[in-house]
């Protein structure tokens, strides 16, 4: 008997430490510490599963269970690991709903070989350790007496409660903290420890301060209940928040812009991984000409997801429970979206993406909950380039293709009314490895530094091995052309750190990464190029608006760090998230273009000449504006008033500003990070760091700060309200149109 319970007994805490040792070093490597702050909800839970290991029968199925546990771990901390380090986030379970999508993206650079090395080792040597112990220490069989199972069953109850007890005095610990507290204290919300327990809202902190068992049991229960937070929320109580909203055109005053372009065609392109410095006269001439010459907003940030950055613009908010996400609700009804409200004044809407239509179910989503009369996406693409021979994600068709074989789709529009055409691009996705892999097409050798011109040109048994072997085929045009890094940005925006790259050490593949990233940029620029053309040819140029946006900056492989001469430490450095955005109409608007030496490119020498009256000139707006700002500013460019209540963010052309809350990390303005962890304030050239609860409780917080935390709060306030509009399915019974009791949400003004 004391044989048994000491093989037992090894194998159980056999299993603590290593679940202990890899807390330790995922926290060392994540930069959290050494183990989280409330250590005791992983012990309780880890002791808690160790118990349920120490009493199972037979030695293999304890060496099976361990091994499958420890395995689970090391996976979730391989994730979390990447996940905080791409993008200050962690692992949530309701982020498999997305596992396709996550997947497709995952690169190794995002990995840490650190933390795969040593869980490798961890778990080989424990296993080879625990087989061959089991071999050693024997133990005769039959062993398993009356009594022996209830000495065995007495002690897994005592464990287990105690573990148990520890647990719970873990949790009373800041519980009660939390019942101390002012109850009436705005900002509660970022250091209630009881209800970033409960709740996760800030995923991050939530495992920093609960470890890896702590977050994930409460994680799951959240993951798998179809509850929400604001089920407690009523649909009388929504009637009475939008009966307290004021209407945009009462707040913004007479403002000119307001149906600057009613009636007119609307392009809105979402720039994948869209960078200032890939918009530049030497490479992008037509895409550079129109942001010059047009309305760019040079203090745009962004730090979201694609299909958040997407969802932002045509809804103007994004729920913040995974249940309520678009695909979850897609019977919806949601009149209150871009498409809608332009279906309900006469326009056509399309939408395009190169990409299945099943990626972030699109093709549930775009027509029948958002309203786009027609979508179209690679399954229905059969005249792209490369349709029939796919080899993976990576394997992008080019965005110019769209053009160049389906630009009466994207003109479309029904009974000569105007169009509104949508298209998300894909082909500046990275990764950007191609040219590290397969030379720095059209040459054999590759630039060390800025200074560097290549000579060795490739044979041309070189070059079609070269087409055959890289990923992304049909670019070499545009590597052709792109020999050194551009000199000639948007007037205003962040250009290359050049310096920094020269002195980086590793020159040569940032260099390679940015010339396949460039050349992704080159080919959007040559289709919308076309899309120009054909409308001046058409006549409709002079009245068609264009606006562009990123959905984020380019973080494969850290290169918004490296090209803007950025320490790979500061995640918190707002630059980081200043991308392009930017307006061009062709009423009020001149566009002068020289053609690239690229097939299918051609100048354009464009006058307007129907609406130079338009408030629509050329301008740089410097104020702080986001992906929120999207859809607010086009619905009072053409012509609609709406409730403030209805949507997170304001028109560019106000003179509000709104505050930008990322759905992966981070709540920020052009200056301010806060990371629900630290607060972060730009200070000249550096940035000086606060910890959040220290500072807060000592009252150590500017009045800059704590006004800037108070907009967070409204920003979260807010959104409750408009996530109970989408749990109750609140329009499915009201008329957004014409009001309800009194109520107004929206008003059409021209």
């Amino acid at each position: 008997m004391k044989r048994l319970l000491i093989k037992k007994a090894v194998f159980a805490l056999g299993y603590v430490l290593l679940a202990v040792v890899m807390e330790i070093v995922t926290f060392l490597l994540m930069g959290l510490g050494v183990v989280p702050e409330y250590f005791g909800l992983d012990l309780a839970v880890i002791f808690i599963i160790a118990f349920i290991i120490f009493i199972i029968p037979n030695s293999v199925a304890q060496i099976v269970v361990i091994s499958f546990l420890f395995a689970f771990q090391i996976i979730i901390s391989i994730a979390n690991e990447a996940l905080y380090s791409m993008s200050g986030m962690v692992f949530s379970f309701s982020m498999l709903n997305l596992v396709n999508e996550v997947t497709g993206v995952v690169a190794a650079s995002f990995l840490n070989w650190w933390l795969i090395s040593i869980a490798i080792v961890l778990f080989g040597g424990s296993l080879a350790g625990f087989i061959i112990f089991n071999k050693k220490y024997a133990t005769p069989k039959g062993v398993f007496t009356r009594q022996s199972v209830t000495i065995l069953v007495a002690a897994f109850i005592i464990a287990e409660s105690c573990a148990g007890i520890l647990y719970a005095l873990t949790v009373n610990s800041f519980t009660a903290s939390a019942d101390a507290m002012q109850t009436d204290d705005r900002l509660s919300m970022f250091y209630n420890e009881r209800e970033l327990y409960e709740e996760q809202q800030f995923t991050a902190k939530a495992f920093s301060r609960f470890g890896t068992f702590g977050y994930i049991v409460v994680n799951i229960g959240n993951s798998v209940s179809s509850d929400t937070y604001v089920d407690e929320v009523t649909a009388e109580e929504v009637d009475e928040y939008f009966a307290q909203g004021k209407m945009s055109e009462s707040v913004y005053g007479d403002n000119i812009y307001t149906g600057a372009v009613d009636g007119k065609n609307l392009v809105l392109i979402v720039i994948e991984s869209g960078e200032w410095f890939a918009i530049n006269k030497e490479y992008t001439p037509t895409l550079y000409a129109m942001a010059e010459g047009g309305i760019a907003m040079t203090d745009y940030h962004a730090r979201d997801k694609t299909n958040h950055s997407e969802a932002l613009s045509i809804m103007g908010s994004y729920p913040s429970d995974a249940a309520l996400e678009p695909a979850q609700v897609a019977e919806n009804s949601m009149p209150y979206t871009l498409p809608n409200l332009l279906n309900g004044a006469g326009y056509t809407s399309n939408y395009f993406h190169l990409n299945v239509g099943s990626y972030y179910s699109r093709n549930e989503v775009f027509k029948q909950l958002y309203g786009f009369e027609t979508t179209h996406f690679l399954d229905d693409l059969p005249l792209l380039d490369g349709y029939e021979n796919k080899h993976g994600f990576n394997d992008f068709d080019k965005d110019s293709e769209l053009f160049r074989n389906y630009m009466d789709e994207f003109t479309y529009s029904e009974d000569g009314g105007p169009f509104f055409s949508m298209f998300m691009t894909l082909i500046s996705h990275g990764s950007y490895t191609d040219l590290i892999y397969n030379g720095n097409y059209p040459y054999n050798d590759a630039p060390e530094s800025s200074t560097d011109i290549c000579n060795d040109p490739m044979t041309e048994e070189e070059k079609e091995k070269f087409k055959d072997d890289v990923t992304v085929k049909g670019l070499e045009e545009y590597y052709e052309i792109v020999n050194s890094l551009p000199k000639t940005f948007v007037t205003g925006t962040p250009g290359i750190d050049v310096e920094y790259l020269d002195n980086s050490g590793n020159y040569t593949d940032t260099f390679l990464r940015y010339k396949r990233y460039q050349a992704g940029i080159m080919d959007l620029d040559l289709g919308v190029n076309m899309l120009v053309k054909d409308l001046e040819s058409s006549g409709e140029l002079d009245d068609t608006v264009f606006m562009f946006y990123a959905d984020h900056s380019c973080y494969f492989d850290q290169m918004n760090y490296l090209m803007k001469g950025i320490d790979s430490s500061e995640f918190y450095n707002t630059h980081l998230y200043k991308i392009p955005c930017f307006i061009w109409y062709g009423g009020s608007m001149d566009l002068d273009v020289q053609a690239l030496p690229v097939t299918g490119y051609q100048s354009v020498n464009f006058t307007a000449t129907k609406d130079l009256d338009s408030p629509l000139q050329s301008q740089k707006i410097e104020k702080f504006c986001n992906t929120l700002d999207i859809l607010p500013t086009l619905l009072q460019l053409f012509g609609f008033s709406y409730n403030m209540n209805m949507y997170q963010g304001v028109s560019i052309f106000s003179d509000l500003e709104s505050i930008f809350v990322s759905h992966e990390s981070g709540i920020f303005i052009d200056n301010i990070y806060f990371s629900a962890i630290d607060v972060f304030v730009e200070n000249g050239s550096t940035w000086d760091c606060y910890n959040f609860d220290k500072t807060y409780f000592a009252k150590g917080f500017s009045d800059e700060v704590l006004t800037f935390l108070n907009r967070a709060v409204d920003y979260y306030d807010k959104q409750t309200m408009l996530d109970a509009v989408v749990n109750l399915d609140y329009f499915a019974e009201r008329d957004f149109i014409g009001g309800y009791n009194g109520i107004t949400y929206i008003e059409k003004i021209n």
